[in-house]
């Protein structure tokens, strides 16, 4: 029977052998290599993000990936980036855990200093949701907080209000952000 098949038809189990090649192929590699994919999607997410573009690009921070556990190497020089870099990291869609081996070179400003304080108000702000830490503006005299930037709606602009004045050392908030109803997409990078 089977001479009969393949004298008649040796086309068709040709064919047939290679569809089942194929697709042994894909069930016994396609996961390592999606697995792959989603490692090198992660990796490639986290310097696009918004935050490492505005706060972490010049920082000396390196991303790997295997099976959606990322780890983070290198150093910064403010130490609430390394928080910020993990929580970033952290976000991106695939990740199941950051060990963050980042280390913190460079001075640290004294406690409740202005540095001190507008480096915890901007952090405050991006762990914040419902609020920009990304299109708001930060300076700090004596302790009183200026903030300048654009945001939404009025209740937004109250929230980064009430965000800040719970940050220690913080003496005042002056709050001139502007309510503008809607945020344009060519206004939403800021310099900080």
């Amino acid at each position: 029977m089977l001479k009969v098949i393949m004298s008649k038809y040796p086309l068709l189990l040709v064919l047939a052998a290679g569809v089942l090649a194929f697709v042994a192929v894909l069930v016994f590699t396609g996961g390592a290599v999606r697995a792959s994919e989603r490692d090198d999607r992660i990796e490639s997410s986290f310097k696009k993000t918004c935050v490492y573009n505005t706060y972490l690009k010049n920082e000396d921070i390196q991303i790997s990936c295997k099976g959606g556990a990322v780890t983070l190497s290198g150093a910064v020089a403010v130490d609430t980036h390394k928080p910020m870099a993990q929580s970033v990291a952290g976000a991106l869609p695939g990740v199941t855990s950051v060990d963050n081996q980042i280390t913190v070179h460079g001075e640290r400003p004294a406690k409740s200093s202005d540095v001190w304080i507008s480096m915890k108000v901007k952090a405050a702000l991006l762990y914040r949701r419902n609020v920009s830490g990304t299109r708001t503006r930060v300076y700090v005299k004596d302790g009183v907080v200026t903030l300048t930037g654009m945001t939404a709606n009025q209740a937004q602009k109250d929230l980064t209000t009430i965000y800040v004045k719970n940050i220690t050392g913080v003496k005042g908030v002056q709050n001139e952000i502007a309510v503008t109803g809607y945020i344009d997409s060519n206004q939403l990078e800021v310099k900080l």
